[in-house]
């Protein structure tokens, strides 16, 4: 009789896989690092990602934009002054739980895109859509919709370049810098 796949193993996978992009980048994961990390036989990853590779980092990446956009959705409830520090407040805490060895594992899709193009993709999407997503919670606040979006982008790429810098430095600073000046230029603005 044929065993059932049992769904929490290939979760596991996906976790790890999700891991070991975020510490090593999307080039540097192999389905041999996986197997290793995650405790899986080789054989499972082709029956539970019979596309290979690509199918394994792609389901990564999707797990972390769904759970990324959850909290990202919620944040959005809140007033800018309490949602950018929020937000780089979980980033702070995974660099620190990691001692600063992983970063946001949709920057390393969009950095790996030469071997995995399909995970940009993603990624680019994910950035588009939290983009939109933060632009909105501004307007909401009074902001006029050209420099929502505006702002909205310059928040996103600075909270993600803090977390590199952090990373680099070994050092929450520079994302706790980058959140204060973020709130500090939202207070700036009148209402539209």
């Amino acid at each position: 009789m044929a065993r059932r796949p049992n769904p929490e193993n290939r979760d596991r996978i996906v976790r790890t896989t999700r891991d070991l992009i975020r510490r090593n980048g999307v080039p540097g994961t192999t389905m041999l690092d996986v197997v290793a990390a995650a405790g899986a036989s080789r054989g499972s990853l082709y029956h539970y990602f019979p596309g290979g590779r690509s199918e394994m980092v792609g389901d990564a990446v999707r797990s972390a934009i769904d759970e990324y956009t959850t909290g990202i959705d919620y944040l959005v409830t809140l007033t800018p002054a309490e949602a950018i520090p929020l937000l780089v407040e979980v980033w702070r805490a995974e660099a620190e739980a990691s001692d600063y060895t992983a970063g946001c594992p949709v920057v390393a899709a969009a950095l790996g895109g030469a071997s995995e193009p399909e995970a940009r993709d993603l990624a680019g999407e994910a950035f588009t859509s939290w983009t939109h997503a933060m632009s909105q919670m501004l307007v909401n606040h009074g902001l006029p919709g050209d420099r929502a979006e505006s702002l909205a982008t310059l928040a996103l790429a600075a909270i993600e370049g803090a977390v590199v810098l952090g990373l680099a430095q070994r050092s929450s600073e520079p994302m706790e810098r980058v959140a204060q000046e973020l709130v500090a230029l939202v207070e700036g603005f009148e209402p539209g």
